[in-house]
């Protein structure tokens, strides 16, 4: 069946090399070799536009939402979806699969999460799914596409795959981030990818790890910085890492080692450390390295403490409690889950100020 995807070519499995895109026409790539038939199904490109529309699941309220379809450059298309009144559906599509008027969206690093839809005229009819429950969408043509907010590239590795999210505009140089979750925060890395990299910030998602130790998290985290510093658009000044649970307090240990990864600041969510851990963290106060510490759950209150006695009072140093949400700050609400109270707008505001 004649088919277009959205192809990545990368410089190869198990590195953080950089990669780019390109559109492959599978009906178009077989053509020289089959017999010359002119009824025979040629693949079409997906329709450029910006659609506009809505977004509806049994028992939630009905939300607006739109969908832009992008042709930047030859051979290259961009699709991105945007749901305002829950910014944690929005994404922009790792791959876009078009054949015979039917469209699959998938969300990079959130498998559970695609948009199927039947081109209908100017209507694209469907449906948002995400993980058994689906939403019905319906979209309407409104003109051309709005600009594109940010790109995204995967970059496979040996233990999975990380991405990268980087605003379109690189005119102004701003923070980047390797973005380091447990498997407890895995699933809403993407999420706060997708709302970093729309304040402008560039972000490195690197598949989940529980168990974290100075000589595997070492390496990892040099070769994210090495490739956030060569992202365009990258303030190389201001590149630091965010880790979760055990990689926090592994991170904090290499930073203050020896051929330290020369981070610009650390984000410890849920950060979960030994007494080695602790030293560290006291020796990144007197460094003047500064850290955020974010912390949801039952327990948020009680950890922040404890991250806070050990970091002190300095400056550019800032622990925060979310009690209503969960370890990966985020709250259930209905369709979608949405952050915590203040989210992301304060590391947003705390990544500015760095």
């Amino acid at each position: 069946m004649p088919m277009l995807r959205l192809m990545r070519v990368m410089n190869g499995p198990g590195s953080l090399g950089r990669g780019s895109w390109c559109l492959v026409g599978l009906g178009l790539m077989v053509a020289a070799c089959q017999p010359q038939d002119k009824d025979a199904d040629t693949a079409s490109p997906p329709p450029v536009g910006h659609y506009e529309g809505s977004i509806s699941a049994v028992g939630q309220p009905e939300m607006r939402a739109a969908l832009d379809i992008r042709h930047p450059s030859p051979g290259h298309y961009e699709a991105e979806l945007t749901v305002p009144a829950a910014g944690a559906l929005s994404f922009v599509a790792d791959s876009i699969y078009f054949s015979k008027d039917q469209l699959l969206l998938r969300r990079p690093a959130r498998a559970n999460q695609t948009l199927a839809l039947t081109l209908d005229g100017d209507f694209w009819r469907g449906a948002l799914t995400l993980d058994s429950t689906k939403a019905t969408t319906i979209l309407l043509k409104r003109g051309a596409p709005a600009p594109s907010t940010y790109r995204v590239e995967e970059i496979p590795q040996t233990n999975g795959s990380a991405w990268l999210f980087a605003p379109a505009d690189t005119t102004t140089p701003g923070a980047a981030l390797a973005l380091l979750p447990d498997a407890a925060t895995a699933p809403a890395a993407a999420l706060w990818a997708d709302a970093l990299a729309r304040e402008g910030f560039i972000v490195l998602v690197l598949p989940a790890a529980d168990s974290a130790t100075i000589a595997t998290e070492g390496p990892r985290l040099q070769a994210a910085l090495r490739l956030l510093k060569g992202t365009p658009g990258a303030d190389t000044a201001k590149v630091g890492a965010w880790a979760a649970g055990t990689r926090a307090g592994a991170l904090a240990q290499v930073l203050v080692g020896p051929g330290n990864s020369r981070a610009a600041f650390l984000i410890a969510q849920n950060a979960e450390y030994d007494l080695a851990g602790r030293a560290a963290f006291q020796a990144l106060k007197k460094r003047k390295l500064p850290v955020l510490g974010l912390y949801g759950g039952a327990a948020a209150a009680q950890r922040a403490a404890a991250l806070r006695n050990a970091l002190g009072g300095q400056r550019g140093t800032t622990v925060r409690t979310y009690r209503t949400a969960s370890p990966d700050l985020l709250v259930p609400d209905g369709l979608s889950p949405r952050f915590g109270p203040g989210l992301p707008g304060e590391v947003v505001e705390w990544l500015r100020k760095r």
